[in-house]
């Protein structure tokens, strides 16, 4: 589920992006911007989205922090809304150890977020120890210290001549996984819109539970007693604390991303996994789906 201004919007089932027949619904005289949250990798329904925020005078805000690199209709995700927000934490598909990036074709919003990501300083102030700079600066915003450090954004520069490779790399393992999974009927796999490329952050498999004589929590113990490490992507933000009490959201308004959550596995999937490390992921997620079979 995804927050659109201070509401949350249930998942479509097929992708776990925002289900855009949810928005309008859901929209108050409070709602400043919809975010869609490009999940695991996939787009969400961007022509929707912007159909809709065009309607109703809303800024569009892009979560893509799984999302690079990732296509919709042709066009790179992060040239579709208002401004868009990367993540280069260790997990991510470009890693700088952590810290992201915003880009926008807004430059009003280009000069604030410079300033206000280090200290509230005026802009003068990056250029103060080149020789086109001048010592003086001045604290223009109660700013914040957001700022990547040199070291953090010379990793990102190696890290980005590999880009390609490392999604590539991933495209491979997930094409590894699906077609071990293919005639599985007891594992469902990532769909991919025929309109999409997926970036492949993550590999999130769905067990038809009505098959299976365990749950998807027995289904991770399994799997990790043959030592193989997966996760949850991600416990819905309705259940968490802070959202149910702040904003006092009930489960039964998120059927959709109450089913889901009940059946996904995140297997691994990144640059360094060899083929046969995936197949042997697959070849256990298999055994034990099969053990496991009404």
């Amino acid at each position: 589920m995804k927050f659109i201004g201070r509401g949350l919007i249930d998942i479509d089932a097929e992708t776990c992006c925002m289900d855009t027949s949810k928005i309008e619904e859901n929209l108050t005289p409070r709602t400043k911007a919809i975010i869609p949250v490009h999940y695991g990798g996939h787009p969400c329904e961007m022509e929707g989205i912007l159909e809709i925020a065009q309607k109703h005078g809303l800024y569009v805000i892009e979560d893509a922090a799984h999302a690079l690199p990732a296509w919709l209709s042709g066009k790179k995700v992060g040239t579709f809304g208002d401004a868009t927000c990367f993540s280069f934490y260790a997990t991510k598909t470009l890693t700088t150890g952590e810290g992201g990036m915003v880009v926008t074709d807004n430059e009003q919003w280009a000069d604030r977020i410079r300033i206000m990501r280090l200290h509230g300083i005026n802009s003068d102030a990056w250029k103060r120890y080149s020789d086109q700079g001048s010592w003086y600066y001045e604290v223009t915003e109660a700013g914040y210290k957001y700022n990547m450090t040199d070291i953090n954004a010379a990793m990102g520069l190696a890290q980005l001549e590999r880009l390609e490779w490392m999604w590539e790399r991933r495209g491979e393992l997930a094409k590894r996984y699906h077609d071990a999974f293919e005639s599985v009927d007891e594992v469902l796999t990532p769909l991919v819109r025929s309109n999409a490329v997926s970036a492949w952050h993550l590999y999130v498999i769905r067990l038809n539970l009505d098959m299976l004589t365990i749950g998807r929590n027995k289904f991770i113990e399994e799997l990790k007693d043959r030592d193989i490490g997966t996760s949850v992507h991600f416990v819905p933000l309705h259940r968490h604390p802070f959202y149910r009490d702040k904003f006092g959201v009930n489960p039964k308004d998120f059927p959709v991303a109450e089913l889901v959550y009940e059946s996904i596995i995140s297997l691994p999937i990144y640059p360094d996994l060899t083929i046969e490390q995936a197949d042997y992921v697959a070849e256990n997620v298999i055994e034990i789906a099969r053990k496991a079979r009404r």
